[in-house]
């Protein structure tokens, strides 16, 4: 099981208010230019580059990814599935993490093992989903509750974006 080196992890009372505008402004619009940014943050943007690096460096800013619509790619069904599991967590983890319909696998304390988070074509794709997951070995139930409407979603919020600076 890989587990994360915290010494090496910035925590939030180390970012200052520019690193935190940055990360707001980026989070409202990850393809603002760096110009952009740093009027919002009043810095250079030679400065909030050398920022954004050394968040990245420090584990802050993990990855730079797309925020895909589930709905326009075929997969309208959002489900949480919670598993009770015998198994430990890297090898169930490990067979979970090959099915593409699931989003997101968190080994959690209390009656249950996992809680799952997953995307389906249909109610048919999340039964065969489940019945999959009921087969693995370990698995002794799975609790399934299907989302109605999803009225947010979202990473790690740090609140609204920046207004720009005045000038």
């Amino acid at each position: 099981m890989e587990r994360r080196n915290f010494e090496r992890v910035a925590f939030a009372s180390d970012l200052d208010e520019s690193d935190s505008k940055i990360l707001r402004a980026l989070q409202a619009n990850a393809r603002t230019t760096l110009a952009e940014v740093g009027r919002s943050a009043g810095l250079a943007p030679s400065s909030v580059h050398e920022r954004l690096r050394r968040l990245q460096r420090d584990g802050v800013i993990r990855g730079w990814t797309l925020d895909l619509d589930p709905v326009a790619l075929g997969r309208p069904v959002t489900a949480f599935v919670g598993v009770e599991a015998d198994v430990t967590g890297g090898t169930l983890a490990g067979r979970l993490r090959q099915r593409r319909e699931i989003d997101e696998c968190h080994d959690i304390a209390g009656d249950l093992s996992f809680f799952l988070k997953v995307r389906t074509q249909d109610t048919e794709g999340l039964l065969d989903l489940v019945d999959w997951i009921r087969e693995l070995p370990g698995v002794r139930q799975t609790r399934t509750t299907v989302v109605l409407k999803t009225e947010f979603e979202r990473q790690v919020w740090l609140g609204p974006a920046p207004a720009p600076a005045q000038r």
